[in-house]
């Protein structure tokens, strides 16, 4: 698998507006693909099916390689809000040998970002639904290896495998190991701004002191690793170092 150059358009697919808005793509509705100077943009929606059908519908204005960029949990300790991990390996449950990134793409990633952020590499694992409870994630990173998990980049993997084409991804920490994640809280912050959707509002409030605790917590967990992002797409997309 050839490496893309200087001059190649790619493709890049992000899950959620709140995450396409903090990289400078702020009108951009879930399911479309829009043209920029790096090549193509697809804004996906969440989970495994929907990044794939954003990566095919990018196939189809002949991209030659597929960035998947984002947020994703924690599952090492050492991981903290606003980290950014540019992964070795995407691994998923139905495919035990899992996907390996373009090394050349990552290298220049990494190269490019870690003089201004914390950058580490390790293994990402995609999952079909959130990962959520604190149980299950410490148990996830002991029966994978996994360093962090989110859920589209296998997905997007998977697509450009197919087609022989570089992947790359760039996952901003947003949720440390240890924070129990309800998933009204996850729901709430699926935005354009990465706000508080109104209409959750209600439902929110009757959650009581807990909730409002967690939602406070993930508030700024979000709000550092959109910083995270917003930085690494100004270094890496703006200046093209991810095609």
């Amino acid at each position: 698998m050839s490496s893309p150059g200087a001059s190649t358009e790619f493709g890049l697919v992000v899950a959620l507006p709140a995450e396409a808005h903090c990289m400078g793509f702020s009108d951009v509705r879930t399911g479309e693909c829009v043209r920029w100077r790096g090549g193509w943009f697809a804004l996906s929606g969440t989970g495994p099916c929907k990044a794939a059908a954003a990566a095919e519908r990018l196939l189809a204005r002949s991209v030659r390689g597929l960035v998947n960029w984002g947020v994703a949990g924690a599952l090492d300790p050492a991981l903290r809000p606003g980290d950014v991990l540019i992964p070795d390996r995407v691994l998923e449950a139905r495919d035990e040998a899992g996907f390996v990134p373009d090394s050349a793409c990552c290298g220049r990633l990494v190269a490019a970002l870690q003089g201004s952020m914390h950058v580490t590499r390790g293994a990402l694992w995609s999952a079909a639904e959130p990962v959520t409870a604190r149980a299950d994630r410490r148990a996830l990173a002991e029966r994978s290896g996994a360093i962090a998990v989110d859920m589209e980049a296998a997905a997007v993997a998977g697509v450009a495998a197919r087609a022989n084409l570089p992947f790359a991804a760039v996952k901003a920490i947003c949720d440390p190991l240890e924070r129990e994640l309800p998933v009204a809280a996850i729901r709430a912050f699926a935005g354009t701004n990465g706000a508080l959707e109104p209409h959750l509002l209600p439902r929110l409030l009757l959650g009581g002191p807990a909730l409002w605790l967690d939602l406070a917590r993930l508030a700024r967990d979000f709000a550092a690793a959109r910083r995270a992002l917003a930085a690494a797409a100004n270094i890496a997309l703006h200046d093209r170092i991810a095609a």
